[in-house]
């Protein structure tokens, strides 16, 4: 449901190298494995990832991002869409119109980006350049824009996704929804602003877990509270709440 290590994702491939015999027709000893290298990351987009043990930081109070922009860097279309300025993105659109709909690596689209830093005048740009507002990851989270503007608490983003289109029911992978990640981190106005756009109170993982299990899980008790005045009930979970989501 979440996404931990954003870094650690990329999974890499063995090659294995085939050499000839040697004179005597005896092949030499195997080439041990070799494991290409992740593709890099800017400092930017390390610094935009930077995880706290308990979540992703709000890029307006990560200071490792600030500091990284402090050197003025060329931001690429990506980093401009989390961080950047409005001309920035329209200036790279007008040279290349596709980037709207193109993928960075990491399996987001511009979209997930900006929602992610809560870029409104990007989000803006984005949908009017019809970006895919229900753009699942191309990765093993497939989470939607929505749900990334979820991951660093973008109520703002949220909102105006909301208003752009996006469903607020898409279960990413493992099952999960919007709602979930909301509980999760207490933010009973995220919560609101989901249950008044239409979230399925009920809506449970492929685990069992649903809104009052991420509170609970979440330690976030008047949320819980507040949730089962909703209709959110127990669920009947088989799953070990003290360990994180299978994906």
């Amino acid at each position: 449901m979440f996404i931990k290590d954003w870094l650690s994702a990329a999974l890499a491939l063995l090659m294995i190298t085939t050499v000839p015999a040697d004179a005597t027709g005896a092949a030499p000893p195997p080439t041990p494995p070799q494991t290409p290298s992740p593709p890099q990351m800017s400092a930017v987009m390390r610094a935009l990832f930077a995880n706290t043990g308990r979540g992703f930081m709000n890029p307006r109070d990560n200071e490792a991002l600030a500091t990284a922009l402090k050197t003025q860097p060329q931001l690429d279309f990506f980093e401009a869409c989390a961080v950047g300025n409005v001309e920035q993105i329209a200036t790279l659109l007008r040279a290349d119109p596709k980037l709207a709909e193109a993928w960075h690596s990491l399996g987001w689209t511009g979209l997930h980006f900006a929602a992610f830093g809560g870029n409104l005048p990007a989000i803006r740009l984005l949908l009017e350049q019809r970006a895919v507002v229900n753009a699942r990851a191309r990765n093993r989270f497939g989470n939607t824009p929505l749900q990334a503007a979820l991951l660093t608490g973008q109520f703002d983003a949220a909102k105006l996704l909301i208003e752009g289109g996006a469903d607020v029911n898409l279960r990413q992978t493992g099952g999960f929804v919007a709602l979930h990640e909301a509980a999760l981190t207490g933010r009973k106005d995220l919560v609101d602003l989901l249950l008044d756009h239409g979230a399925e109170i009920a809506a449970r993982a492929n685990d069992g877990r649903n809104a009052v299990s991420e509170a609970e899980r979440g330690k976030h008790a008047e949320l819980v509270a507040y949730l089962r005045t909703k209709g959110g009930v127990d669920p009947a979970i088989t799953a070990d709440l003290k360990a994180p989501p299978k994906e």
